[in-house]
């Protein structure tokens, strides 16, 4: 009796392993997918900071000057609040990259980014004069273009991101998943929605 209880005890403890190894390898794997889904989102994102910084006038590039302090026009203070936008939203991104599956990083990313957004339309109405090459027009179907080439890739962030928190959820991974300190990750569901 003592030998058999002590069969089964051992063959129990090494499914008990087997699986335990299994769902953290899973759950290891579905949390890289997001990192590799927040790669290619990141590459976009830095291509409509890249866009941004190369409208940005050259005395705005070089920071704030004494000249501007006395008397900013309308055009420059836009400009000014530009680039305040974009190294915001440069920092946050940066931040993001380095934590792809933290929810409060990927909050402060969707608010960054409408700061941003925000800034870069207030710079299109304000700075840009009608007669500029690029016209604002042009510049803004640039930003148009930028936005939708990143729609399907923050939906597949999304949807890695969502698969994984599925897994993280499921009884008894998230038993494992509480132990290991596996934690939900955040989506970014408003980021780039064309207006």
């Amino acid at each position: 009796m003592t030998l058999g209880f002590s069969f089964w005890f051992w063959v129990l403890l090494a499914l008990l392993l087997f699986w335990a190894v299994g769902a953290y390898n899973r759950l290891v794997r579905l949390r890289a997918g997001v990192g590799r889904a927040f790669a290619a989102l990141d590459e976009q994102l830095l291509r409509q900071l890249v866009l941004i910084q190369g409208c940005l006038p050259e005395d705005v590039r070089d920071g704030p000057s004494d000249a501007d302090a006395e008397s900013p026009d309308a055009a420059h203070a836009a400009w000014q609040r530009l680039q305040a936008a974009a190294e915001q939203f440069s920092v946050v991104l940066a931040q993001a990259r380095a934590q792809p599956t933290d929810a409060p990083a990927m909050s402060a990313l969707v608010l960054a980014h409408e700061a941003l957004r925000t800034a870069w339309a207030g710079a299109l109405a304000e700075a840009v004069p009608p007669d500029a090459v690029p016209s604002a027009e042009r510049l803004q179907q640039r930003w148009m273009r930028l936005l939708h080439q990143v729609l399907p890739l923050r939906t597949a962030f999304n949807e890695a991101a969502q698969a994984y928190n599925r897994a993280i959820a499921q009884f008894p991974a998230v038993l494992l998943a509480r132990i290991c300190g596996f934690r939900a990750a955040g989506t970014v569901t408003r980021l780039n929605e064309a207006h």
